[in-house]
């Protein structure tokens, strides 16, 4: 299929290229020998699983150390590299029980060539097909190299996090140039105000703006242009409480303002400041909070809050961290939709949060922080086994998730987790977003992914 983001594999020859590609297809359609040299031709399926956000075309190329180079070998190599210049991510596959100059020639080549520098590559070091293998990982460690991942192509060894992998460098669905550089979702209570700020943001009257709560039925949307980016934003419907009839037009608003909330890159949400941060607010903002979107919660009305000092918008953020004492860790501002009043500082601090949660960490930057942090910082015992963070990686932009592979993930209890968010927040400037943790003890679905 046209379009789709390209995932190439390449490595030396015989290094079980044609392995992983067939163990990734679930198909025989690359020869596999031990004989090197057996792939001539770069192969090109597309792969269409569940275990895939969206289907993407998997590239296999020639074994690159060709011997004796005549004329043909010449313009395979040639072919082959420039396919690796259009790929989306390179799968560079290396034998952990051989490793060669060749394998250092590329892992120059992918840092210094003008375009594959830029690239996504992930390292694997294939044929670890034990336990004990996974020992024996300190020359490749030595590389230098961003993303290294120890693999069984045959075994099916570390598929699950393989597939996550693959997932994080992806798109999240295949854009289209008249695609928007982010969707913005509003959300809250109804009559909080937020077809007011819909119709503020786009600079005329797209939704019907009325004293009467619950005027919006069903989700309103719409494009814009701010700071030369083009945004989309979705007025929701109000949420109520859910119908217990399951028949009601509210009931179906409600259901559509979390598909909403599903295709948004950044939510906003709108709380009424005359009416303070409520029960059902709260209640909101743990439903985006389990989707793990990136949230800014906006005051609304501001303008009618009466008798204003210098210092109260500082009092009215205590009180609504004292009812919740999260929002201490997520972007608030105040503003009137109405008066057009900080409605642009709300677009650059959607943006500003937008660009954040596209961060990748690299696998290596991840670990060299969990290095130095763990030489400075000595987590406390839950029991008389200390617990010990072997590897750290991200497998996920939004939600924003770092996978631990830990000794136990029962000596991890949510303060020692939360020492750790924090720093990582601290480290990698990812305040405002809601960054999770997810543990794994180190040898949980090592074995056997089909």
């Amino acid at each position: 299929m046209k379009g789709l983001p390209v995932v190439t594999i390449v490595g030396r020859q015989n290094v079980g290229k044609s392995t992983l590609f067939n163990a990734i297809l679930r198909a025989q359609s690359a020869i596999t020998e031990n004989t090197a040299g057996v792939t001539r031709d770069v192969l090109q399926k597309t792969v269409e699983r569940s275990e895939f956000k969206i289907p993407f075309t998997l590239s296999d190329t020639p074994g690159l150390d060709i011997e004796n180079i005549d004329e043909i070998s010449k313009e395979i190599i040639e072919i082959a590299f420039e396919h690796l210049r259009n790929s989306d991510l390179i799968l560079h596959v290396i034998d952990h029980k051989d490793l060669r100059k060749y394998d250092h020639k590329l892992i120059d080549l992918f840092k210094k060539d003008e375009i594959l520098k830029d690239k996504n590559v992930l390292t694997l070091i294939n044929k670890v097909d034990t336990e004990q293998d996974e020992y024996d990982l300190e020359p490749f460690y030595k590389l230098g190299l961003n993303e290294l991942l120890p693999i069984s192509a045959l075994g099916r060894r570390n598929f699950d996090l393989l597939y996550q992998k693959i997932n994080f460098f992806l798109p999240d669905k295949i854009k289209m140039p008249e695609d928007p550089y982010c969707k913005i979702a509003i959300i809250g209570k109804p009559n909080s105000g937020k077809s007011s700020l819909l119709n503020t943001f786009l600079g005329y009257k797209r939704a019907v703006v009325s004293d009467v709560p619950g005027t919006t039925r069903d989700s309103v949307s719409d494009q814009f242009y701010f700071q030369n980016h083009k945004l989309e934003i979705i007025d929701t419907a109000g949420i109520r409480r859910k119908s217990k009839t399951g028949e009601s037009l509210e009931f179906y608003s409600y259901k559509r303002t979390l598909h909403s909330l599903g295709e948004a890159d950044v939510v906003v949400l709108l709380v009424d400041a005359m009416k303070g941060l409520g029960e059902f607010d709260k209640k909101i903002f743990g439903e985006i909070q389990e989707l793990g979107k990136p949230m800014i919660v906006a005051v609304n009305k501001w303008d009618l809050v009466p008798e204003k000092e210098s210092n109260s918008w500082k009092h009215y953020k205590d009180r609504m961290e004292a009812k919740l004492s999260i929002l201490k860790e997520r972007p608030l501002i105040s503003l009137s939709a109405k008066e057009k009043l900080r409605t642009h500082k709300l677009l650059e601090s959607v943006i500003a949060l937008y660009e954040k949660s596209q961060k990748k960490l690299t696998t290596r930057a991840l670990n060299d922080w969990l290095s130095k942090w763990g030489g400075k910082n000595k987590v406390q015992k839950a029991s008389n086994r200390p617990p010990k963070v072997y590897y750290a990686t991200q497998v996920s932009q939004i939600p924003f998730k770092i996978l631990f592979f830990v000794n136990d993930t029962k000596l991890f209890p949510s303060n020692i987790l939360s020492f750790y968010r924090k720093s990582i927040v601290a480290e990698f400037g990812l305040d405002g977003l809601a960054v999770e943790i997810e543990l794994r003890n180190r040898n949980e679905g090592k074995e056997g992914k089909e």
